[in-house]
This record gives C-alpha cells, structure tokens and sequence, in this order.
C-alpha cells in the first residue's frame, strides 16, 4: 500500500489524499517517496492521474484475458454453489461510487463516512514551523451495498475471525473495492506506521460497512498568535473529509478516544475537544464541503519562563535601586553597578529574542524586558545628569607661557634665578583673588535631593507596571478550562 497524492485543476486548494493505493501497475513519481517534502505540479499531477487511470484499465483488461490473474481476482467474487463469508457481485465495478446504489439498502442521499480517531498522544508542537504533530490509529467506515453477505456464516460469531458480526480481512482485499478520497485540511506530512509489515488492516461488518484503520503520524499546519507569547494558548484544528464530494453528497461523522496518562511531558498542557460546529462545514471556491476531527487546546507552561526570565528581570531592576543610596562620588562603584546590570538585561532579552517565535507585534515576555532595561537605563540617566551637575569649572592661574616662564625661570647676569620656583600651596596663598567657579547653593542642594526623590519615585512605578502586567496577562488562569485556575489544572 502507498500514500498517493494528486493534484485537482479545479480545486488547486486542496490536495487529495488517496489512503489506499494498491494496483500494481500504477506508477507513482519517485518524489513522493523521499524523506523531504515536495512539489508537484499542475501538469505533472494532471498527466500522472490520466496515465494511472489509463494504466488501471489496461490493467483490468490484462487481468480478464489472463487466467491466472482472473483467478485472483476471482477470490473476492461471487461464485455459483461456492460457500463465502462475503463476496463482490460478478458486475462489480470498482470506479462507481456506493452511494450511487443507495436504492438497495433504502437509504437516501447524503452518503455517510464515519472516522475513529484513537489519539496515542500529541507528539510534538512547533512554534517556528506553526505546526503540530500526532500519533494515532486512524480509523474510516463507509458503506457498501453492493457487497453480498452471508449472515449464516459462522465466522461472524467466532472469536478468532474478529468481534461480532465482524470479520477481519488482509489490506490486499481492498485493492479491487471502492474507497473513498479523503483529504486532511492544512496536511503538512503523512506518514504511517511500520514494524514488520504496514499497521494497518480492514474489517467487513455484517451489514455492509467496510472500516479501514491504521497507524499514522500526522503533521498539521496550525494558526498561531505569539502576541501573548510565553503567557499564550493556541488552538488547532484537525479535519478530514471528502475531497471531491461535497456536504449534498457525502457527509460524515466521528469520535475519539484520547488516554492522557500516554501524553508525554510536552511544553504545553493539552486538552483535546471534539470539533467545534462552525469547522464542520467549509466553503472552498469550488463548493461546500463537510469535515470532521478534533480540536487540540494547548497553553504554554510558564514556570520556566518566571524562573529564568521574569524573576532575575525583577530582581536587577531592584537591585539598580541601590545605585540610589551609594554616594555620587564613588564613580566606579556606581557607574559599574549600572552598566553591568543594563548589558545583563540585554544579553537576557537577545537570548529571548533568539527562541521566541515569530508574532505581529512586541510579545508579552519582550514588553517586560524592554520596561526593565528601561527603569534601568533611567537609574543610569539619573547618575549621568548628576555627573553633570557636579563637575566644578575653574579659572586657570596662569597662561601656558606664563606657566612655562614659572616653572622655568630666567637667570641672571650673576647666575642666580630671577624668580625661585615656588610650591603650590606658596602659590595658592599668593592668588586670592582666583576664587573656584562651582555649584551655586540652589544647585548643590538640588544634587544632594536628586538621589532621594528617585529613590521614591522608581518603586512605585515598577510595582504598578507589574500590576498592570500580570493582571493583563493573567497566567495564573487555566485558559483550556476557564472555570479553574491554572494551579487546579496542575493538580
């Protein structure tokens, strides 16, 4: 069996999903089976579906003149006075749709396909790639009224052949029924199950239903918003449906089964929904089609992000306040206290920025760091204009060639200096007149108050940012279950 997909000139949209593909003369591109994704194109899928149509009937014809493969096929047909548990009808045609002959099991249009998903867990959530991964037994029922039953068989009562009115029959029988086209909206990989042989298998059940199921990873392209990113919860959806019938034609239904003891720790508490009413229908440019599956919930685990990100943010901003009490004097003490807690709040919010996924506009965790390197950065303005403040002018004494006659002195005709080389406190003394040129008194005491009225003014600014913030963001609620706090979700 192989995954085949095509492409639809009419619905370039969507993509078809073949589950089964079993002929053996069809022809499948080698792409389609290389670890990479790939593309195919319009002309390309267009040609490949007329040659495998075309290959398919050159098969049957081949298959009718060849006794050998008539007698193959034969298996699944009806035989005259040949006992059967079920068999195909000897007019059997493979390339008409069930519900064509809905007149026989007196039933009416729309058709119905019935999905199980039994949901083994979420495997993996993507935030770069915006997608989401599941394991799962996927499961799909249709009915068949062409299929002749034989209700006196005794294998629909016994155990080794499948539940009750059920029988359990190889994948190889498909390969000459009729089975649905399905596509999965927003499909980004589909890959299935292997151990020794393919996980899957089919089932014929007493009255004409024929389940499909098997093993699958499924990778869906989900829409995410990270505006609230870490404190965020996202929802995806995943459907399936049929993708070339609309809702007037086939409709469907499903259920789950979703054992959360098997979820592995992910980053993200997880709930998983049935899907919502307004995604059971889609309207596409070429009709109106119905859809089924579940919706996934999941909120991002913040305790990580308070641990390595909020609290050491929280408590620099704090300690920048110390700056406030050191004396203005002690430059380097000071100046180095706040330089290195502004480069610490910028190589945190570049390493943020490094793992945060893409959002339309600044996330919540980026708005708490940039107030933060703010109130720091202010602290640091703060001391800077106190600098400025307190650097004295002063008049020089001397000019430098008076200065240079001063420390040089000129001789004399009999040798001695004109003018003895003097100390500077000999100088000092001899320049009264030179007063220092410095803060006036208003100015010093306005220096003295900076300090203290910073120091009153900056916690009570980040204690309302704060409040403001996390009553915002609320990330103590458990937004899955809006009835219950996120600690009551935990527990």
């Amino acid at each position: 069996m192989k995954l085949c997909l095509t492409f639809d000139a009419a619905k370039p949209s969507k993509t078809l999903i073949y589950l089964l593909c079993f002929l053996p003369m069809q022809t499948i591109p080698n792409r389609m089976h290389n670890q990479g994704p790939s593309t195919i194109s319009p002309v390309d899928a267009d040609a490949n579906l007329v040659r495998d149509r075309f290959q398919r009937s050159s098969t049957m014809s081949s298959v009718e003149s060849d006794p050998l493969q008539m007698m193959s096929l034969d298996t699944n047909r009806c035989k005259p006075n040949a006992s059967f548990i079920w068999c195909l009808p000897q007019d059997y045609n493979q390339e008409k749709h069930p519900f064509t002959y809905f007149h026989l099991v007196n039933k009416s249009l729309p058709w119905d396909y019935a999905f199980r998903f039994v949901i083994e867990e979420i495997s993996n959530i993507n935030d770069k790639s915006q997608t989401m991964s599941i394991s799962m037994y996927f499961a799909v029922s249709w009915l068949e009224p062409r299929l002749k039953i034989n209700e006196s068989a005794t294998e629909w009562t016994e155990d080794r052949t499948g539940p009750l009115n059920q029988v359990n029959e190889s994948p190889e029988s498909l390969k000459y029924i009729w089975y649905p086209e399905l596509e999965i909206y927003g499909l980004d990989t589909f890959g299935r199950q292997r151990v020794l042989k393919e996980m899957s298998g089919v089932r014929i059940i007493k009255n004409k239903t024929i389940t499909y199921e098997l093993g699958v990873r499924i990778t869906i392209s989900c829409r995410m918003n990270f505006d609230n990113y870490p404190l965020d919860a996202q929802t995806c959806q995943f459907q399936v449906g049929s993708y070339y019938d609309t809702h007037e034609t086939v409709t469907c239904n499903s259920h789950f089964i979703y054992d959360l003891d098997r979820q592995r720790s992910l980053q993200h508490f997880i709930q998983i929904e049935g899907l919502p009413a307004k995604y059971k229908v889609l309207k596409l440019p070429s009709g109106t089609y119905a859809a089924c599956g579940i919706q996934v919930r999941f909120q991002r685990k913040q305790m990580q992000f308070i641990v390595q990100v909020y609290l050491p943010s929280f408590m620099f901003v704090i300690v920048s306040w110390v700056s406030f009490l050191i004396n203005p004097h002690v430059v380097p003490g000071r100046m180095g206290l706040l330089v290195t807690l502004f480069l610490v709040l910028i190589n945190i919010f570049n390493s943020v920025r490094e793992q945060a996924p893409i959002s339309s506009r600044l996330n919540a965790i980026d708005l708490y760091l940039v107030v933060c390197i703010f109130l720091v950065f202010g602290a640091l303005m703060e001391y800077a204009v106190i600098l400025f403040m307190l650097k004295k002018r002063r008049k020089p004494f001397r000019t430098i060639d008076q200065g240079l006659k001063h420390l040089f002195p000129s001789k004399t005709s009999n040798g001695e200096a004109s003018q003895p080389l003097r100390s500077p406190s000999h100088r000092e003394n001899n320049n009264p007149q030179m007063p220092e040129v410095g803060l006036s008194f208003r100015k010093q005491a306005l220096v003295e108050n900076i300090d203290a009225w910073a120091m009153w003014i900056s916690p009570p600014i980040f204690v309302f940012w704060n409040f403001c913030y996390w009553i915002a963001y609320r990330p103590w609620t458990n937004k899955l279950l809006s009835d219950n706090t996120l600690l009551d979700y935990v527990v």
